[in-house]
């Protein structure tokens, strides 16, 4: 089976997923609660972690001695790219933040800084999903490649329900309308397909570059989760439900990755 078409197929379900969190503006309040809030970021935060070990990391570290490359080397190369890579995305945005003044940005900027930032965050998972279907489908003797890969997308899909209610419902309570808001916080994840193809394509030409993807897109999403979600995870009124969620949602993604592997 083309590992392309598959990584579309997995990419475009988690897509779909956000856009269904995104619809909940559309009868919830415009304001949840801190600590809901809290559990929805340490939630993702686990899934992104457990998804990074099981199905980026290890994979890669097998697909580099396969190929006989020093593993530890090459994954750890391509883990700290993954991750300077999005310290300076995100460096960027700040110094955007700091010329302005977070008192001065008009509506539309406070929007497209937002939008930007989840947009940046969601192309890690696109990367991640692609490239585990694109490994799968080089090795169609490992059937647990294929499964680590459906686990993986079930997992970051389950992730976007709540982040596409985070990304939306703030946009509501600036003043957006409902469908605007919805359509914002549904195209946040459009990168997910995009780059989830693209890395794929990538990998089918030139195949020693496996390892080394697989470990950029575990470091980016592990950046994520120590930079962004972890921190405001603990940002409520009881800081232990976000480690809550954090445990909750690592549990669920280590379960579905060894429950479809056996």
């Amino acid at each position: 089976m083309n590992g392309i078409l598959l990584s579309l197929c997995g990419t475009l379900f988690t897509f779909s997923v956000t856009a269904l969190g995104a619809c909940n503006v559309f009868w919830m309040k415009k304001h949840v609660t801190g600590d809901v809030q809290c559990v929805f970021l340490g939630f993702a935060g686990g899934v992104m972690i457990a998804a990074s070990v099981w199905s980026l990391l290890i994979p890669a570290l097998e697909r580099a001695e396969l190929a006989g490359q020093m593993s530890w080397l090459v994954v750890s190369a391509g883990f700290i790219s993954g991750v300077f890579i999005l310290l300076a995305a995100d460096r960027l945005i700040k110094r955007r933040l700091d010329r302005v003044g977070d008192n001065r940005l008009s509506l539309r900027t406070r929007t497209q800084l937002l939008v930007l930032a989840i947009t940046l965050h969601n192309i890690p998972e696109g990367m991640a999903v692609g490239l585990a279907f694109a490994l799968a489908v080089k090795n169609p003797e490992n059937g647990n490649l294929l499964s680590g890969a459906v686990a993986l997308a079930i997992g970051i899909g389950i992730q976007n329900y709540p982040e596409g209610t985070a990304v939306a419902l703030p946009l509501i309570s600036d003043g957006m309308s409902k469908k605007k808001a919805f359509l914002l916080g549904s195209l946040s994840a459009i990168v997910e397909p995009v780059f989830g193809v693209l890395a794929a394509a990538v990998s089918g030409i030139v195949s020693e570059l496996m390892p080394l993807l697989l470990s950029l897109a575990a470091g980016t999403m592990i950046y994520v989760v120590v930079e962004e979600l972890i921190p405001e995870a603990h940002m409520g009124k009881r800081d232990t439900v976000g480690t809550f969620g954090f445990v909750l949602g690592f549990l669920i993604m280590m379960i579905l990755d060894v429950a479809l592997k056996g």
